[in-house]
């Protein structure tokens, strides 16, 4: 019996390590396939590179830009997204959750939410603009608009889809309120709100290139300006990289959190 059992297992381990490999290999391949059809279609001159620029007109475009970079970098991620995300998830959060756990903030702040919510962020600029001008208080603001109206909803239902059966079996065990917000409530939000976090931090990037597109004079928007005021395509894509790799980079960073915070919480296996 044992025996069985331990060439079970070991079928389970080669079956695993089979499907890892096969999972590396998937995710290499179509993007390997897209390089070299980058590759083709460049050298080829099928396209023009006012539309679709070389490989070297790509490195030489990075090596032009990499002076300013960290300036750059600089001026959208600590002076515009990192103060208007923090502002948006924290008011947000909090809002949400004190609108699920108490009416009478719920009866106060829904309407003003409700009307805010379907009003896209981009659309505050103009109106931005004509208050505060076209400084770092405006893009801030923004940033931490949309921040906010991702996160207030998401607490809110994220509070509100905690299971009864918690509530009731902590309060049956003599738990105090202040004590099913702690140890019942709070461990059963942190997976959605820590989901809310990840849309809010890839959204600040669009917000922040949004508004940097506004007349700023530093940040990644601004380089795009100049790329297209310039038709410098291949600057264009260098930043667009750039800014993928930053939010991609932050999402992972999240995710690591987030399986360090609620590996508790059980997940669907994927086949």
């Amino acid at each position: 019996m044992a025996a069985s059992d331990q060439v079970v297992a070991d079928e389970t381990a080669r079956l695993e390590i089979m499907m890892q490999r096969h999972e590396r290999i998937a995710r290499v391949v179509p993007i390997a396939v897209l390089i070299a059809l980058w590759i083709v279609v460049t050298e080829m001159h099928w396209v023009p590179p006012l539309f679709l620029p070389t490989p070297e007109n790509l490195w030489s475009a990075a090596q032009n830009l990499i002076i300013n970079l960290p300036s750059d970098l600089f001026a959208s991620l600590v002076r515009r997204i990192l103060p208007g995300f923090t502002i948006g998830i924290s008011l947000g959060t909090l809002l949400g959750v004190l609108m699920a756990m108490n009416r009478l903030a719920k009866a106060t702040f829904e309407p003003i939410v409700e009307i805010l919510r379907p009003l896209p962020p981009l659309a505050l600029i103009p109106l931005l603009i004509l208050w505060l001008g076209i400084g770092y208080a405006t893009h801030i603001l923004l940033i931490a608009y949309g921040s906010f109206i991702i996160m207030v909803v998401n607490s809110y239902e994220a509070v509100r889809n905690v299971p009864p059966i918690y509530i009731h079996a902590a309060t049956t065990l003599g738990a105090t309120p202040r004590q099913i917000f702690r140890r019942v409530i709070i461990p059963s939000i942190v997976p959605d709100i820590i989901a809310g976090i990840r849309v809010s931090a890839a959204a600040s990037f669009g917000y922040c290139v949004a508004a940097e597109l506004m007349g700023a004079m530093t940040g990644l928007g601004y380089r795009l300006v100049l790329a297209r005021r310039y038709l410098l395509t291949e600057n264009i894509i260098v930043i667009l990289i750039v800014i993928a790799v930053l939010s991609f980079s932050i999402d992972y960073g999240i995710r690591r959190v987030d399986e360090g915070l609620t590996s508790w919480k059980p997940r669907i296996a994927q086949k």
